[in-house]
């Protein structure tokens, strides 16, 4: 099946395509993103009921586009497809266009809705709106981010940090803090989540043990995820894990001890994890989330102290455009949106005890 918008059209990729499938997601432009990857989307299908989908998209007289889709089925309503931290394009209009197609062929698979998070700045929210889009909740966790280029050699990816880090992550080797690259055993992966949640104690909800376990062992097997603890006198005081797609990696969980006996183990687990980036021969290190640029100084952002943190290792915060809805089927839509989405929540918290989307 395909479905064509001007001169791209979206079809369902063969087998052939699905067996190299990162590869095609890092040759999109700006270098892929690991949340459209193959062990991505799988995760995401075992884990938390989606159905994981890959599109090509075709254009005339130019590179084709590899897009990730996970879909929810709803009943009464037909299913939503997600395109997360996607679709890739050059600029608004190449996003826009590669979106039409995806979405012709999505309507005629029976969707209602389709909801994108390009990765555009926020200078395309009005060409987007313009389209037929509508502001959308986030689902891919950083709307808002720090990239750290981390090209060259190991001594140049240093020196090219902020003086902060830098100090803290030489402190921390002073103050006897080792991080060491392990293997997400079941040991070490229950070890990491008492650490998320007391991190995460009051502040947000976790998904269960079992689905970061999933996630962190599939990414390890497929050689694209590593883990990271950092421990001080023999005690555990922080721990990381981190994805990789192509020339990109991405920092995706990572906590600490609240009690503040291990200054800079957060740091120097970082560095760990950029050390690793860069021997992987990546060029660009994606921290995932920091507040708005606008409110960087906001001390009530909840991500205030993690901004700061981010910051000290590269200053820049990259703002995306966002997340929006495109409805495809507008009776469904206008029931989903006034009550589908918010019983779908609530049930999968009751019921799953874990966050719908």
């Amino acid at each position: 099946m395909a479905t064509a918008s001007a001169s791209a059209v979206a079809r369902f990729a063969t087998d052939a395509e699905r067996s190299e499938w990162d590869a095609r997601i890092a040759a999109n432009p700006g270098g892929g993103e690991v949340w459209a990857g193959e062990e991505y989307l799988q995760v995401k299908r075992t884990q938390n009921g989606y159905r994981d989908l890959r599109v090509i998209v075709e254009r005339a007289g130019r590179a084709t586009i590899a897009v990730g889709v996970l879909a929810k089925r709803v009943p009464l309503l037909g299913s939503w497809w997600h395109l997360p931290a996607g679709p890739a394009g050059e600029s608004a209009a190449d996003v826009l266009e590669v979106a039409a197609a995806v979405s012709r062929l999505a309507r005629s698979s029976g969707a209602f809705l389709l909801k994108i998070e390009p990765r555009l700045g926020r200078d395309a929210i009005p060409e987007i709106r313009a389209a037929g889009y509508r502001d959308a909740v986030r689902i891919i966790p950083n709307p808002s981010t720090i990239l750290v280029d981390v090209s060259g050699t190991e001594e140049e990816v240093f020196a090219r940090l902020g003086k902060k880090a830098r100090n803290a992550v030489n402190r921390a080797g002073r103050d006897g803090i080792v991080v060491t690259r392990v293997d997400p055993t079941a040991e070490h992966s229950a070890a990491l989540y008492r650490l998320l949640q007391e991190t995460a104690e009051g502040r947000f909800v976790l998904r269960s043990e079992q689905y970061y376990r999933e996630f962190w062992q599939s990414f390890a097997r497929a050689g694209a995820g590593q883990m990271f603890l950092a421990h001080r006198d023999g005690a555990l005081v922080a721990g990381a894990y981190a994805m990789a797609l192509g020339e990109k990696t991405t920092y995706k969980d990572g906590a600490s001890v609240r009690a503040k006996t291990a200054y800079g183990a957060s740091h120097a687990l970082q560095w760990e994890v950029i050390r690793w980036a860069n021997e992987r021969g990546a060029t660009v290190h994606d921290l995932c989330g920091a507040p708005p640029s606008d409110r960087v100084d906001d001390r009530e952002h909840p991500l205030f102290g993690v901004g700061q943190f981010k910051r000290s290792f590269s200053p820049q915060i990259i703002d995306y455009a966002g997340a929006f809805d495109l409805p495809l089927r507008p009776l469904a839509y206008r029931v989903w949106g006034v009550l589908g989405d918010r019983l779908a929540r609530r049930a999968s918290l009751a019921i799953r005890k874990d966050p719908y989307y």
